[in-house]
């Protein structure tokens, strides 16, 4: 492998595995991310360090997790403690701009705004090219980038519209859905996979190494899609999640925050409905990755193009009787993320490791690929290089999962897994347990079971461990009100 390689970070939202192809049976079609997979080395049990999209992103700037690096929540939402991404020299921009390498940013940013005032008070602005990038500068969430002048530009400038076909009276959908009236050329992952493919050009132009970020606001809501990817899942069949019937009202905890209002008059056949157009949203990103990728084989890049791809986290989509969008839970539909990189070598090809990684490894492992400089000790991630060299020692035997609140509404929980067994701690509430190899689907909390007592126990000892390694604000509260408890 070159000793300076190009980095490229394929980004999307809110992503869960069942749109991925090579991450299981599945309809939903991700032809280009699966041959990343099959050219790749695809880690089957990545968790992300937080299931809300600002504090993940945080994590892939910085290497640490939430409670580290203060962006908590969605950024100006109660229950983040920073509010714009901080700007500090370990930024993972930063190390790579020392190394020597060029930083594109693409799409979605969700790390800060313009100039604003946040709570009262004047902000220190965060966006792309503030910290370290260039490329677009797109503040805030942008719920869906369609409202950007930038976007609204290319589509005047094209004579295109971003409209939608009129949504037929009396089907209501859980979430927002569409068909765009425009070409594909039209759409949000067009305009960003253009951007992506003019910055590669660019700086190939400078013969400099770069590292791109390319972001999707996708496949997170609102899901729009044009005709031409409707049309593949128009007449498919999609069958209802193992724990569709799970008595979601009917069992106290926080995860009735994200219950759909409507959950016991909402059919199976309305949430396939609604995933349809999900995987169609989503193969229509998957294509632009092929258009980015084409791109780079055709300038003769791609031979030296690292290619990484992960999520920030995924989404419920109906699972566990109706749960809509992330967060208040432990379940593996959001907190398990997929995550594949290739080498332009062409080694490792098709390799799948069982090991637990993290969105949190990004960080490191980017730096080791180009070379820069960073304090592996002062961060929560590890490089993914050794592990996949298979030179790793004490490698993680858990991941973990922070979670503060979400949409103006904070809580605190933590979920660790270790082997197949999952703790999930309810900062109000009880807590839970579940064991993957016996009910994968998550549907009984064997946490007061007789037969789990002593896992649960040991679960407790070890999720307090690795809140006393990373200094986990909520470690004193967490010992008092459970451990104590437990102990006596």
């Amino acid at each position: 492998m070159p000793d300076r390689p190009n980095v490229l970070l394929l980004f999307t939202d809110q992503h869960r595995l069942s749109a991925l192809g090579c991450y299981g049976d599945t309809v939903c079609r991700t032809p280009t991310i699966d041959a990343l997979a099959e050219d790749g080395v695809r880690f089957e049990t990545a968790y992300t360090v937080c299931p809300v999209c600002s504090p993940t992103r945080g994590t892939i700037m910085t290497g640490l997790y939430p409670h580290s690096h203060g962006i908590c929540s969605n950024v100006a939402n109660l229950g983040s403690s920073v509010h714009e991404l901080p700007d500090r020299d370990d930024l993972l921009s930063y190390r790579l701009r020392e190394a020597g390498y060029r930083c594109g940013y693409t799409g979605k940013w969700h790390l800060g705004h313009g100039p604003r005032t946040t709570f009262g008070a004047p902000n220190d602005p965060a966006l792309p090219s503030t910290r370290g990038f260039e490329g677009q500068d797109f503040p805030g969430h942008g719920g869906g980038g369609f409202r950007y002048e930038e976007y609204r530009d290319y589509l005047t400038a094209h004579g295109w519209r971003h409209d939608l076909r009129p949504w037929p009276e009396g089907r209501p959908m859980p979430v927002p859905v569409g068909e765009l009236t425009g070409p594909v050329e039209s759409t949000v992952p067009y305009f960003l996979a253009e951007n992506t493919i003019s910055m590669a050009e660019r700086f190939r132009d400078a013969d400099e190494p770069w590292f791109i970020w390319h972001n999707n606001w996708g496949p997170h809501g609102p899901y729009y899609a044009t005709g031409e990817y409707l049309d593949l899942y128009r007449d498919v069949e999609i069958e209802p999640w193992e724990n569709f019937d799970w008595p979601a009202r009917n069992i106290p905890g926080p995860h009735q925050t994200k219950l759909h209002a409507r959950a016991e008059r909402l059919d199976w056949e309305t949430w396939a409905e609604m995933l349809r157009y999900y995987y169609a949203f989503t193969t229509m990103i998957d294509d632009q990755f092929a258009r980015i990728i084409e791109y780079l084989r055709q300038s003769e890049q791609l031979e030296n193009t690292v290619i990484i791809f992960t999520s920030d986290h995924g989404e419920t989509c109906g699972s566990h009787g109706g749960l809509t969008d992330k967060g208040w839970h432990h379940f593996e539909e959001t907190h398990r993320i997929g995550m594949i990189v290739r080498f332009p070598d062409g080694s490792h090809a098709g390799e799948v490791r069982g090991e637990f990684a993290s969105n949190a490894d990004v960080y490191p492992t980017i730096c080791d690929l180009a070379g820069a400089e960073y304090d592996a000790e002062a961060i929560h991630g590890r490089s993914l290089l050794p592990l996949i060299d298979g030179g790793a020692e004490d490698w993680r035997d858990c991941a973990v999962t922070e979670f503060h609140g979400v949409n103006q509404v904070s809580m605190s929980q933590r979920t660790i897994r270790h082997g197949d067994l999952k703790y999930g701690w309810n900062a109000a509430g009880e807590d839970e347990l579940y064991d993957l190899a016996r009910d994968p689907h998550e549907t009984v909390n064997l946490l007061r079971h007789p037969a789990y007592r002593d896992d649960a126990s040991a679960m407790r000892e070890r999720l307090f461990a690795w809140m006393q390694e990373t200094a986990d604000p909520v470690r004193g509260i967490y010992q008092s009100s459970v451990l104590d408890y437990e102990r006596l």
